[in-house]
């Protein structure tokens, strides 16, 4: 079965340390959002964790925002590295999916 983006953006939130995967919830909390989004209520995010976390961000955000959104964090607390790994796989997912589509 095909990884969705959300099984890599779970992924990319299992990679990261337990001090920045705070750093990435808290950086989440104080990230600019588009204005037809909202934020996660803090007393959730505080609390979650990894798998929790994914489910917040594609319920809350959408896929596609979700994704872009980690991408936009990633980098931000200087995880770049596993920003480019997660992006990659996304662009490997789309071109899939739109290969298939044909």
């Amino acid at each position: 079965m095909a990884k969705t983006p959300s099984d890599h953006l779970l992924y990319s939130l299992e990679e990261l340390v337990p001090y920045d995967f705070e750093k990435f919830k808290f950086k989440l909390q104080n990230t600019s959002l588009e204005k037809e989004h909202s934020r996660i209520p803090r007393g959730q995010l505080q609390t979650a964790q990894p798998v929790k976390l994914a489910m917040l961000l594609v319920t809350h955000y959408g896929e596609d925002y979700a994704v872009q959104l980690t991408l936009q964090v990633l980098r931000a607390i200087n995880q770049h590295l596993l920003a480019e790994e997660l992006h990659r796989a996304i662009n490997v997912v789309v071109l899939t999916y739109e290969t298939n589509s044909y």
